[in-house]
C-alpha cells in the first residue's frame, strides 16, 4: 500500500539533496515537466516498484489538470505578489501564508497521483528507473548529474 505520508517524506527528502531542487525546478519551468510525478517514479523507484507506461499518461494528464486548473494560477498570484507588493507591511507574513497554501496544493497533488496509482498494475522493478518513462535522456542525465562541490 502506498502511503501519502511516507511519499511526502520521501519527496522533502529527496528535494533537499544538495542540487536536487534546482534541477527539478529546471525540469518544471524549462522542460514542463511536473515536479510531483518526477518524484512519484523516484518513490516507486525506492521500493523496488515500476508503473506501467499505460498509467504515466495517465498521471501526467493528472498533473497538467492539476497544474493549469489549482497550481499555475496559485504561483502566478505568489509571483504577482513578489513582483508588485513587497513593500507591503506584511509581505512576509503574506509570503508565508502563500507558500503554505501551495505546499498543501502540491500535497493534495501528491494523493490524486497516488489514487491514480490504486487503478493502475505495479510490478517488481526489473532495472531502470520509473523515470526513463518520463523524462528524455538528457533531462534524466541533468537530474542526476553528479554534484560539483
Amino acid at each position: 500500500m502506498l502511503s501519502r505520508q511516507d511519499f511526502w517524506l520521501f519527496s522533502c527528502e529527496f528535494y533537499s539533496r544538495p542540487e536536487m531542487q534546482a534541477r527539478l525546478l529546471a525540469l518544471q519551468d524549462n522542460g514542463s515537466k511536473n515536479i510531483n510525478l518526477c518524484l512519484l517514479l523516484c518513490y516507486l523507484d525506492k521500493l523496488a516498484l515500476t508503473v506501467e507506461p499505460e498509467a504515466v499518461s495517465t498521471l501526467i494528464e493528472t498533473c497538467k489538470l492539476f497544474d493549469e486548473i489549482i497550481l499555475q494560477p496559485q504561483r502566478r498570484i505568489r509571483s504577482l505578489l513578489k513582483a508588485q507588493h513587497h513593500h507591503y507591511e506584511d509581505y512576509q507574513q503574506l509570503r508565508a501564508a502563500m507558500l503554505t497554501a501551495e505546499l498543501e496544493l502540491e500535497k493534495r497533488q501528491q494523493a490524486l497521483l497516488l489514487e491514480v496509482l490504486q487503478h493502475s498494475h505495479l510490478y517488481p522493478l526489473q532495472q531502470g528507473s520509473n523515470l526513463r518513462h518520463y523524462l528524455s535522456d538528457n533531462e534524466y542525465t541533468a537530474l542526476f548529474a553528479p554534484v560539483n562541490d
